[in-house]
């Protein structure tokens, strides 16, 4: 659940240091580009909060950026592409999972997507917990409009990763 705001603080900063070295540009309508690394560990407050205990997301995305440009030199929308492989931790047991996928941002209004597979949460030697994934669209205040997939993390139905974390 907190690697989707993880990855929205990514773009955040993707667009500000992309904002920042496109700044008088001879040819603003060209697309920023690059790659980025970005690591963190927090208590999921989200899961945490479902599952009745501190669970512990840590994690690495890696990914690339496009930063597209008005005539202007505004910023005008943002598209990440994100690999991820964290794990929730939790009663001294560990859970990894992996996520790749595109979100595209609208820098104007603040619409945005979310394309790939957000999260799959895997049990060693068992195999899948689940998977979440599809295609989701939120509006410029962030509400979801639209979705397709099973997405199980965002509706909170993650009782198998509580139980798979409780000793």
């Amino acid at each position: 659940m907190g690697r989707l705001l993880g990855r929205v603080l990514v773009a955040a900063c993707t667009v500000v240091v992309a904002g920042l070295t496109y700044v008088g540009s001879a040819s603003a309508t060209v697309p920023a580009t690059g790659r980025f690394t970005f690591t963190d560990s927090f208590i999921d407050q989200g899961v945490s909060g479902i599952c009745g205990f501190p669970v512990l997301s840590t994690g690495t995305d890696t990914g690339s950026f496009q930063v597209f440009f008005d005539r202007s030199g505004t910023p005008v929308l943002l598209r990440l592409e994100i690999q991820s492989r964290a794990s929730f931790s939790a009663n001294g047991i560990t859970i990894p999972t992996a996520s790749a996928g595109m979100m595209t941002m609208n820098l104007i209004n603040g619409a945005g997507t979310d394309t790939g597979l957000d999260i799959r949460v895997t049990i060693p030697g068992v195999g899948n917990l689940y998977l979440d994934r599809g295609h989701l669209i939120f509006d410029s205040s962030g509400n979801l409009t639209f979705e397709a997939g099973p997405h199980p993390s965002l509706h909170g139905d993650i009782d198998g990763l509580c139980a798979a974390l409780t000793p």
